[in-house]
């Protein structure tokens, strides 16, 4: 079973009053995060491993956040 945990504290901070990201989201994911990750992709996300020391400690990002690979070829990135 796959799992996607966030802070609520940390979500609030990471998009504005707008709903647009201003920085990366922290989230823990289990299961199968390889499959997670392709989805994230065909949305627009992109999951970055945060940690070596941590392995399910990820940062999400949207394109126009610091970190974002420009050559994403997901789906679109409203976010």
């Amino acid at each position: 079973m796959n799992g996607i945990y966030l802070s609520r504290t940390n979500l609030d901070a990471a998009f504005d009053d707008n709903g647009q990201q201003v920085k990366p989201l922290m989230a823990r994911l289990t299961g199968n995060v390889a499959g997670v990750e392709k989805l994230f992709d065909r949305c627009g996300w992109k999951a970055v491993s945060y940690s070596d020391t941590s392995p399910m400690l990820f940062k999400l990002l949207t394109a126009g956040i610091s970190g974002f690979d420009n050559n994403h070829t997901g789906g679109d990135s409203s976010g």
